[in-house]
């Protein structure tokens, strides 16, 4: 052990100690990296879709998972197809796009509820 002229423990890094801070400086140093990333905005979500005559059930189901729709509900009416190429599209503008193209209205109960009925 290190004693300076006082016999107080010097200050000195000694391999124990660094033992012992070791741990400590590394949990720190994850706990900034995780914050930070936790912290960071997220990307908008975006659709892409690379489709030909496809039905607009399938299109629709596409849609719901690339934007994180919890729970999408078709009428029984809604039938049509379509091409559709979407490369990284706000999620609004590409359901509102597929909606339009085959006459179909969409109606939000909430933040996770989306109705899809022929207009």
């Amino acid at each position: 052990m290190c004693r300076d002229s006082n016999g107080s423990e010097c200050l000195t890094t000694t391999p124990s100690l660094w033992r012992r801070v070791r741990p400590v400086l590394l949990i720190a140093s994850l706990l900034l990296v995780c914050s930070a990333a936790v912290a960071a905005p997220a990307k908008p979500r975006g659709v892409t879709l690379d489709v030909k005559d496809a039905d607009v059930h399938a299109v629709l189901k596409s849609i719901q998972k690339q934007c994180g729709i919890r729970n999408l509900v078709i009428d029984p009416g809604v039938t049509g197809s379509g091409t559709f190429l979407f490369h990284d599209v706000p999620c609004k503008v590409a359901l509102d796009t597929v909606l339009r193209v085959n006459g179909l209205a969409a109606k939000t109960y909430s933040s996770s509820v989306v109705a899809v009925a022929p207009r």
